[in-house]
């Protein structure tokens, strides 16, 4: 079970003015203070055909994810229509996956609030966007405001904290692996010693590492909230990135063989030492992946697959990444005493 995380959007109740939305035909972002429902500044849409407002940027998300999410609209002096609240999933490179949508609220009714409730990402999902339409609105006027989202919303760690060292192995154990292997020094992890990574990380400021909002992103999260967490020694294969991999499968758990297709034909495609992101999952190779004339190869992964993969889903190369939690109990006098360094520990979940 994931617990709900507050996650707050940007500009959610429009009080920045007209930014980090991508408004459809017949919205607009203004101030109008009697016409809001909180502050000042709402969303209108004046329009004959259906049309949307989504929040910007997308935000990053994993299968298997629960969301929830909020929007007021007001049908008030509205002759048609219903407002609608949607959650626009998208996959690796933000195709659509799919769009849960609400109920919808009737015209007619002042401030009303829609919601969706523990939403759970589809397969293949790697963003979300919170989105607001007006179905069928025949010319109407509505409105719009104090938008709401909470869940298992992922961060990144700020571009500016550079990590300055780190280590990577298997949680729960205390052996530890040199994340640079090569072909000819890597060593497969005893079956059953884990089936999920921890690490550590250290920034250190005289190595390029920006404190600031480090210590704002590490209070934030405390040892609750979700971040994402990689090998930064190997962001990419060792030999280039390889896009359009896909899972030939289904698979399901316990397996550390993913069939692949759609591979670049008869080459290696990946060596051991590289890593790759399927679906929810973090993978290290344990041995070349090979392609043959046909497209297809089997990865050997460690560790092994913890849910059933669908056939077709996303193999990512490029900065693939895993979940993870802060573990470390900081001392926050010292960070405060502007340290020479910071470090903390993790563990996927």
């Amino acid at each position: 079970m994931f617990a709900m995380a507050k996650l707050f959007l940007k500009n959610p109740g429009f009080e920045l003015g007209d930014q980090d939305w991508i408004k459809g035909i017949g919205w607009a972002i203004s101030k109008d203070a009697p016409t809001a429902r909180s502050g000042s500044w709402r969303a209108v849409f004046i329009g004959s055909v259906a049309a949307s407002v989504d929040n910007s940027p997308t935000l990053p998300i994993r299968p298997g994810l629960k969301l929830s999410a909020s929007a007021w609209f007001d049908g008030i002096v509205a002759t048609a229509g219903t407002g609608v609240l949607r959650l626009r999933y998208g996959d690796l490179n933000n195709a659509f996956v799919s769009e849960p949508s609400s109920t919808g609220i009737a015209f007619g009714t002042g401030y009303s609030k829609e919601t969706l409730t523990d939403i759970v990402a589809p397969d293949r999902a790697k963003f979300v966007v919170i989105r607001s339409s007006i179905n069928t609105p025949n010319g109407s006027t509505w409105r719009l405001d104090d938008l709401d989202i909470s869940g298992s919303i992922i961060e990144d760690i700020p571009s500016t904290a550079i990590i300055s060292g780190h280590r990577i192995v298997p949680a729960d154990t205390i052996g530890v692996f040199d994340p640079l292997i090569g072909q000819d020094k890597f060593t497969e992890f005893n079956a059953g010693m884990s089936d999920k990574w921890s690490g550590l990380y250290t920034f250190i400021p005289s190595l390029g590492a920006n404190l600031g909002e480090l210590v704002s992103f590490i209070r934030r999260l405390g040892r609750t909230e979700r971040f994402f967490a990689f090998d930064p020694d190997r962001t990419v294969p060792l030999n280039g990135i390889v896009n359009g991999m896909t899972v030939n499968g289904p698979i399901t758990n316990g397996t550390n063989k993913i069939p692949i297709k759609a591979g670049p034909v008869s080459s290696t495609a990946l060596v051991a030492g590289d890593y790759m992101e399927v679906k929810d999952q973090y993978f290290q190779l344990q041995r070349d992946l090979e392609i043959g004339p046909e497209g297809t190869g089997e990865a050997i992964v460690w560790p092994s697959v913890r849910s059933t993969f669908a056939d077709g889903e996303d193999v990512i190369t490029n900065n693939p990444k895993l979940v993870a939690r802060i573990t470390s109990d900081l001392d926050w006098r010292r960070i405060e005493a502007r340290p020479v360094e910071i470090s903390f520990s993790w563990e996927e979940v």
